[in-house]
């Protein structure tokens, strides 16, 4: 199994021991956007199954991010691929994708979490190119988006909402 470790965090794949703290990080986690239904303790095994999957027949997914302090889950960052009908320029590549609970944000730790995913995903050369999805008002993944190189190349919807697709390129 895939474990990274940084000064604060823990990064490793989802597994089916994990479902309790993930259960509880997505009933009680502030959605994005403000409105959004939390999810049910079903939608949230779907989930965990699906990136356990994506492990198995990919070689990379999305990671559990756990705090080393606390030894508490407080998010997932990685990269999958979710086809979301984006068009062929997005939903052919590896998207990206962070989320880091609301308690932790504006303390480093979402930019901690993606470099050291985007480290070992460019070190196992998967992709040379990577995609993400934002919400333009989503100004803090903005930024971590910004940092890591990711460019807006279009704008589109997504169930009903404006986002910006960006892609980054592996040096």
């Amino acid at each position: 199994m895939i474990i990274i470790e940084t000064n604060r965090l823990v990064l490793r794949p989802h597994s089916i021991a994990d479902f309790a703290s993930y259960a509880q990080l997505w009933a009680t986690m502030a959605p994005e956007p403000p409105g959004t239904p939390l999810r049910s303790r079903e939608e949230t095994w779907a989930r965990l199954l699906r990136f356990v999957g994506h492990w198995s027949v990919f070689g990379f997914g999305p990671f559990m991010v756990v705090d080393r302090a606390t030894n508490s889950v407080i998010g997932e960052v990685g990269f999958a691929h979710f086809h979301r009908g984006n068009g062929a320029s997005f939903d052919g590549f590896p998207e990206a994708m962070w989320m880091i609970d609301r308690p932790f944000h504006g303390k480093g730790f979402a930019a901690e979490a993606v470099q050291a995913a985007i480290k070992w995903f460019d070190s196992e050369q998967f992709a040379k190119r990577t995609v993400c999805m934002i919400r333009p008002e989503n100004i803090p993944s903005l930024k971590i988006a910004e940092l890591f190189d990711f460019h807006p190349f279009t704008r589109s919807t997504y169930r009903g909402d404006p986002i910006l697709l960006l892609e980054r390129l592996r040096e």
